[in-house]
């Protein structure tokens, strides 16, 4: 088993660096609110289990790790944990911004991600004072928490409901100023929340019922390898080709903008044009006529002298 969790450690930094260059690489490249709080996510992943690992083998030694030292590492690496979700309220305001308009689900999962936090702060807390006050070893107050059947239920409960909450959420239709590259990519870390968050709950009920013993391995890590595989396939999403095998076009290049003389409507136009949507489904979208569509791409056309929609991309493009 220590064979098997060394080659996990190692294809999970190995992911989990490639997938933050990647994502890295599409923010350099597309220009999305949604993109910062991504990479956050993907930062904190790493720190977060570098830190656990670095905790438990030092802990291990002979010497072990001092009671003194082990107070703020564990701190710290819950205030990794709990910091997750606060990225994760900031990725939600994103996808679906405040106003009366906003959609029920969205406020529930903010909701249940402030519980998690609120929760997480609690047990720093009390970690905290009880270590002071007692000077036990800190490794002890978990123990006693974990002994805990309705606090840990409760916990689980509430991470299982926030994170399934999440992967809705980034099913949910991006704003309109979003790029549509992200579409898929969300999507596949929604897929990567909804298996997680039921597997999370049950890997918990069973480890309490005592049938299967101790788990020598948890589907946290699973999660965090879907995770960093999916930020991988940034980069496939970045060159990934449009319908009609012309290239997505994310945005208009200034200097093509002014180069043409093109609107901000036109621009607009030319983006869900290269997302391969027909007349009637940007009408729809820009909740106009699609005699104001057809106008706008006729505009189009004759500005960048193209003659159908893969040529004009690619006008627009170089």
């Amino acid at each position: 088993m220590q064979h098997f969790l060394m080659a996990f450690y190692v294809l999970f930094f190995a992911t989990g660096f490639m997938g933050g260059a990647a994502l890295l690489l599409l923010d350099m490249r597309v220009r999305s609110r949604l993109l910062r709080p991504l990479l956050l996510f993907q930062v904190l992943f790493l720190l977060g289990l570098g830190f656990l690992i670095v905790y438990f083998y030092i802990d291990n030694l002979p010497e072990g790790l001092g009671s003194s030292l082990k107070l703020p590492v564990l701190l710290l690496i819950s205030a990794i944990n709990t910091s997750l979700y606060v990225v994760a309220i900031v990725l939600i305001r994103r996808i679906a911004p405040g106003g009366k308009g906003k959609p029920r689900l969205p406020r529930a999962v903010e909701v249940l991600s402030v519980l998690v936090i609120l929760k997480s702060l609690a047990n720093m807390v009390l970690f905290a004072v009880l270590n002071l006050a007692v000077g036990s070893d800190p490794s002890s107050f978990f123990s006693v928490l974990s002994g805990s059947l309705v606090w840990n239920l409760g916990g689980h409960l509430l991470v299982a409901a926030a994170v399934g909450g999440l992967g809705l959420v980034l099913r949910m239709p991006l704003p309109s100023r979003e790029p549509p590259i992200l579409k898929s990519l969300l999507r596949a870390y929604a897929v990567c929340a909804l298996v997680f968050a039921p597997l999370g709950l049950l890997e918990y009920v069973v480890a309490a019922s005592g049938i299967l013993g101790s788990l020598p391995f948890s589907v946290d890590y699973l999660f965090y390898l879907g995770w960093n595989i999916v930020s991988m396939s940034a980069a496939i999403q970045l060159y990934k080709p449009g319908e009609g095998g012309s290239p997505v076009l994310d945005e208009v290049p200034q200097e093509r903008v002014k180069a043409l003389g093109l609107s901000n409507r036109e621009s607009e136009m030319a983006v869900m044009i290269a997302r391969g949507l027909s007349n009637k489904e940007i009408a729809a979208e820009l909740c106009i006529s699609p005699a104001t569509v057809r106008t706008h791409i006729y505009n189009l056309y004759q500005k960048a002298g193209a003659r159908s929609r893969v040529e004009l991309i690619n006008k627009l493009r170089s």
